[in-house]
């Protein structure tokens, strides 16, 4: 972890920094080069040429299997045991079982179905499990990397992370050391694509549950120390189509969020507001200090010096700060917002339970089909 996760931050002055540049943003004009860096709309089609998806049943996965089938490509899922992709069952997507860690099934995967891309989303699911990360965020696609280099694949499309500018967490240590294999050549002459997405509406949309079930939504200090402008996955999903079938996406580095608008970059605070705007709810918070979290971090930490299990409960609060504390603010694509987004939540019931409970019994926190 660097000093800025670790060390002393002002409060006031985040927040004023906070607010100038949302201020920036939302009044740039549209001629602005930032602003306007990435025409919104479909370009491209597959003419069934086949794409290797790893990562296809995520989140982001299912909408990028969708999107590819909708404009023309012939996608090929590996998946676990085989599984299908979740809301792709009207669609032709070939699936092959196996696992994207298992260099024997990813092998597998290019000898028996001889694809023309690949579309790399792993992301580890335990960012506190220090063997996973290594093996779903590094090993996974760089072993992907060196497989469609040796077939000869025409491009290799690595979905990273918006964070990697200042690598804070060990997710996205890993990810850039990907991105560096890429840039470098360590893969000879694969053409290679790398986006860097901000931030996904789930993950601002974790309190929702605890929001509609009657709890305060939780904040640090003002709760507007970082701002972010996150993207819809069906928006994402077409972006990353979009630069799989255009040649002018080869070799570069596309930073991506969503509309540069008042219902999409938020702060955790304006965030916190809008849920309870849309459940037509008085705004209820529980605050906490960056102070305090720091505090009862250190504590944990040396703790940890004895007791090997806290240091994962120690990653946590460092990640809980981080996403707390830094600014995530791309280039903006598509038209959904996040304010939408929450607007399909809102009729939906959620598990009673404090958002820890939840967490132990593994209950899914946001629907992952919306």
């Amino acid at each position: 972890m660097s000093s800025l996760i670790l060390g002393k931050l002002d409060p006031a002055a985040a927040r004023r920094e906070t607010l100038a540049l949302r201020d920036r943003v939302l009044g740039a004009p549209p001629q602005d080069p930032v602003r306007s860096a990435y025409p919104v709309g479909a370009v491209g089609e597959g003419d069934g040429r086949r794409v290797l998806v790893l990562g296809a049943t995520g989140y982001i996965g299912q909408a990028v299997v969708r999107e590819l089938a909708g404009r023309g490509f012939a996608p090929v899922a590996l998946t676990r045991e085989g599984r299908p992709v979740p809301g792709c069952d009207d669609l032709d997507v070939t699936v092959v079982a196996g696992a994207a860690t298992d260099a024997r099934d990813v092998e597998r995967a290019f000898d028996s179905h001889p694809v023309d891309a690949v579309i790399c989303l792993l992301a580890s699911r335990r960012p506190n499990d220090e063997a996973e990360c290594l093996a779903v965020d590094y090993e996974a696609p760089h072993l992907a990397a060196d497989l469609a280099a040796k077939a000869g694949v025409r491009r290799f499309v690595h979905v990273s992370d918006y964070g990697v500018y200042r690598p804070e967490l060990q997710t996205q240590v890993h990810k850039l050391r990907v991105e560096g294999e890429l840039v470098g050549g360590h893969f000879g002459g694969l053409p290679y694509t790398i986006v860097r997405p901000t931030a996904y509406y789930p993950y601002l949309a974790i309190n929702f549950g605890d929001v509609k079930n009657g709890a305060p939504y939780r904040i640090f200090d003002h709760g507007e120390w970082n701002l972010v402008n996150p993207i819809a996955r069906e928006d994402l999903a077409e972006f990353l189509v979009n630069a799989l079938a255009s040649e002018d996406a080869v070799g570069r580095i596309l930073p991506v969020g969503g509309p540069w608008t008042a219902d999409n970059v938020v702060t955790l605070r304006s965030a916190g507001e809008m849920m309870f705007d849309v459940l037509g709810r008085e705004p209820v918070w529980e605050q906490e200090t960056i102070a305090g979290w720091d505090k009862k971090t250190a504590r944990l930490r040396r703790a940890g010096a004895l007791y090997p299990k806290l240091r994962s409960v120690v990653y946590y609060l460092d990640a809980a700060k981080y996403w707390t504390v830094v600014t995530h603010v791309a280039p903006p694509y598509g038209t959904r917002t996040f304010r939408q987004y929450l607007e399909r939540l809102k009729d939906r019931e959620f598990a009673a339970g404090s958002f820890r409970d939840r967490m132990r019994s593994g209950t899914s926190l946001v629907p992952t089909d919306v």
